[in-house]
């Protein structure tokens, strides 16, 4: 009887086997999420609101064809990526952290892909911002559906005004008029931003935590296309592809990047 069992056993686990290989030689399409809030350079959309370039692009596009998966890009709210991955309607997000999402467990992520600093975006004659004391009362603009960690309590205690745009150019605008005090970014899209004709009156001073990293967040839905996805990350940085990418968009800035 149990050497019964245990033929049975190996037969099903054969059959998983077998079925599980089929499955993922069936997956032919990677749904990659970008969304339109990721400011340029991480994701640069035409006229007619279509992915066109940027960092995002690129690395989705070498991944798919390391991976040999042909693409579909998903323009999706920020607030929508996290369930449609837990769902399986999205196979990857990039430009993620773990401390940014509500449950990290339910995903599986990349290796990381680069380390992105923090600013606060300021009027040149404005004092410097080195400390949550000097933020206090004032109004910061901010991305719609983005979690800034080190401001999160300052802003539901109301100690510092949250105040949300869709994107940066929108907020530095609002900033120059203005309407706001600082405007929170990130260096890569700030410093592309002056490099490509942005007014030059702003000063930025970087947050003072540790720069965090950002990753891939990939669904748990296809176990099968998971390992191919990581499989063609790690390609990807060991190869430097992304480093070189990085240079490219900060221009004559990218002694910034390590």
């Amino acid at each position: 009887m149990v050497k019964m069992l245990r033929q049975g056993f190996g037969r099903l686990c054969l059959l998983f086997v077998i079925t599980s290989t089929a499955a993922a030689s069936e997956i032919t399409m990677l749904r990659a999420v970008v969304s339109d809030s990721n400011t340029p350079p991480y994701a640069i959309f035409d006229e007619s609101g279509a992915l066109s370039a940027g960092l995002s692009k690129d690395i989705l596009d070498a991944l798919s064809q390391v991976s040999q998966l042909n693409i579909q890009y998903l323009d999706l709210p920020r607030a929508r990526i996290e369930s449609w991955l837990e769902t399986g309607q999205a196979d990857i997000a990039c430009f993620l952290n773990p401390d940014w999402v509500a449950e990290p467990s339910l995903y599986l992520w990349s290796p990381p892909l680069f380390a992105t600093q923090q600013l606060f975006i300021r009027r040149a004659d404005s004092p410097p911002i080195k400390g949550l004391a000097d933020l206090a009362g004032k109004r910061v603009g901010t991305t719609r559906g983005f979690t800034y960690p080190e401001l999160e309590q300052v802003f539901a205690l109301g100690d510092v005004i949250r105040d949300d745009a869709n994107s940066l150019q929108r907020n530095l605008k609002r900033l120059e008029q203005g309407r706001l005090d600082v405007v929170m970014s990130v260096d890569l899209s700030y410093y592309f931003f002056i490099n490509n004709g942005g007014p030059g009156h702003f000063n930025a001073d970087p947050i003072w935590s540790t720069p965090p990293s950002v990753y891939c967040a990939i669904s748990r839905f296809h176990p099968e296309l998971a390992v191919r996805l990581i499989a063609g990350l790690n390609t990807l940085l060991e190869s430097k592809f992304i480093s070189r990418q990085l240079r490219r968009y900060l221009g004559e800035t990218a002694g910034l990047v390590n």
